[in-house]
């Protein structure tokens, strides 16, 4: 049994350790993604826009709820007869806490269409509202975007010594997209440079030197968070907690024999529970004391793991004998199967991660979900895609890597357009979009079902340099997705231009494969083995097709298993 092996077998502190390491830094890693409802609409780092000055009516807290939205079109409002112009927004008034005044059951008690350039609209508001007062900030720059807030009766607001509610200018949906995905883009270098490290100076050091590191954009968050600028700061930084499998795999792996070091992988790499740990519990914390206090919050789990880490973790006696250098990957990356690898898992990494981090904005800006309870309508997409990856490698083993991607490849381009045409309705769009991240999740652990097999002596090279590509996919497509959204004035252009590149790559499947299969992998993408090995005949007749493409043959090297990166 592998379980009791793993019991006595390498070091069990040091598995912990790396459990913990690339947990809590995963966690961390995404923290932007689940925040960013609240950092958009910050009136203290976007500016404010509204002053809203409660009336009498207006009692007690959760009675009634702001809501603010773009322009619409009768596609939104089928009650329109005809598209808002692009240069107004709707202020809508509703009754209850935003838990219920977002559904789209309860009808709102007033409703307004403003233009900030134009004060008669605004006018209109104070001459007809019985519920609030408004009036432009000095800090205003056109037109607030999208938010929704509760509305605070005057008694609690001469509590905090303040006369009216701000409403900020927020972040476009391209800004705060491209926001949240640094992170994923930054991760990239940091993963390169880590297994650079790790390779010279052991685990150990590295992940306590990582850990240590993380602190530093959740201080800046915590108390110096209050411009654009200070925003890359932390992404970038945050970049660091993304690129703890570089630390944490090869620690817990080299502590374990060969046949016991995928399941000491897969247990340290079971960190994407600090992913919907991130995505339940910090909206509900940034709603309570506000997302600066959320980042300060957050150095108490990376504070401990440092302990821990540094306590418990020991490098293994035998380290690496294979070390990274540089030039590695400039070597590998004159190999055209590189590129296409990367482009492969560009996108079923990026599509997870990206989505993964985009779903809180997605949720609240297209559905009005709660600000707080938003992690809890997100979770189980992220889960979906998070528990099937394993699935995908276990049945990329059985069927073939390539019948695997052929099928999940389309899959992805039919769910996202799916998405695109029905994205007004919330139930069909949700059973797509879990479909959907559960296809990008085994499409994960497919795309390295194949890794190892081609690239055999570069297996770490790889994981580094795909595994960054899967990074720099999240980031490009959080970046497309608010791009076209303000451009088209809807996410669905967005899903229809993953669904383009989610086609390139299964095209590109489609024109490599055969030469694969020639080469270096069995029938559908299987693993070759010695039954399914050419005979010396068709060997060498593979071998000089390869070297015909300008591949190597490698039809009778060994099967290599390797863990994936996250």
């Amino acid at each position: 049994m592998k379980l009791q092996e793993l019991k006595t077998s390498g070091h069990a502190p040091s598995l912990l350790s790396a459990f913990l390491h690339f947990d809590i830094s995963f966690m961390v890693w995404v923290i932007l993604g689940a925040l960013m409802p609240y950092i958009a609409n910050d009136p203290g780092l976007t500016g404010a826009n509204l002053r809203i000055t409660p009336g009498a009516a207006v009692q007690r807290a959760g009675q009634y709820t702001l809501i603010i939205k773009g322009p619409q079109t009768v596609r939104d409002n089928p009650k329109l007869k005809a598209d808002q112009p692009h240069n107004v927004y709707n202020l809508i008034i509703k009754p209850g806490d935003p838990s219920v005044a977002t559904r789209a059951s309860v009808a709102p008690v007033e409703k307004y269409v403003l233009d900030n350039a134009n004060m008669a609209t605004l006018g209109q508001v104070n001459a007809q509202s019985h519920l609030i007062q408004i009036a432009l900030a000095p800090g205003a720059k056109g037109n607030p975007n999208e938010s929704v807030i509760a509305l605070k009766p005057a008694s609690a607001l001469l509590k905090s010594g303040q006369t009216s509610q701000q409403v900020a200018n927020g972040y476009s949906a391209a800004v705060k997209l491209a926001l949240v995905g640094l992170p994923l883009l930054a991760a990239g270098f940091w993963r390169i440079l880590l297994g650079f490290l790790v390779d010279r100076f052991q685990s150990r050091r590295v992940g306590i030197v990582s850990l240590a590191v993380t602190l530093l954009p959740l201080m800046i968050g915590w108390k110096l968070g209050t411009t654009y600028e200070s925003l890359l700061c932390i992404g970038f930084f945050l970049g660091l907690a993304g690129a703890s499998f570089a630390v944490s795999l090869p620690l817990a792996s080299r502590w374990y024999p060969p046949h016991l070091q995928g399941l000491a992988m897969g247990l340290a790499g079971m960190g994407n529970s600090g992913t919907v740990m991130a995505t339940l519990f910090a909206p509900l914390l940034a709603q309570a004391y506000g997302w600066h206090v959320v980042m300060g919050l957050l150095m108490i789990p990376v504070a401990l793991t440092l302990l821990v880490f540094t306590l418990l973790a020991k490098d293994p006696p035998v380290a690496a004998t294979n070390r990274t250098r540089m030039t590695d990957y400039a070597a590998i990356l004159l190999t055209p199967d590189a590129w296409w690898f990367c482009l492969l898992y560009f996108v079923t990494f990026g599509g997870f991660v990206g989505l993964s981090s985009f779903f809180n904005t997605f949720f609240v800006d297209q559905y009005d979900a709660p600000r707080a309870a938003v992690g809890f309508w997100t979770w189980p997409f992220i889960l979906a895609g998070s528990l099937v990856r394993p699935v995908g490698g276990y049945l990329a083993d059985r069927i073939g890597g390539i019948r695997m991607l052929n099928l999940l490849y389309t899959t992805v381009v039919l769910m996202a357009v799916g998405v695109g045409l029905t994205i007004h309705s919330f139930p069909v769009t949700c059973a797509l979009l879990f479909v959907l991240m559960a296809c990008l999740g085994m499409g994960n652990g497919s795309v390295f079902q194949l890794v190892p097999q081609r690239f055999k002596r570069e297996i770490g090279v790889m994981t580094g340099l795909v595994g960054a590509a899967g990074g720099v996919g999240g980031y490009y497509l959080n970046f497309a997705l608010g791009h076209l959204h303000d451009m088209t004035g809807t996410y669905a252009s967005g899903f229809y231009a993953f669904a383009a590149i989610a086609l390139l790559a299964a095209v590109v499947l489609r024109m490599v494969s055969p030469g694969w299969l020639r080469s270096w992998l069995g029938a559908g993408g299987v693993a070759q083995t010695p039954s399914t090995l050419p005979t010396d005949d068709q060997s060498d007749t593979a071998a000089a097709t390869a070297e015909l493409d300008g591949e190597p043959a490698l039809v009778n090297a060994p099967t290599v298993h390797a863990g994936n990166p996250a």
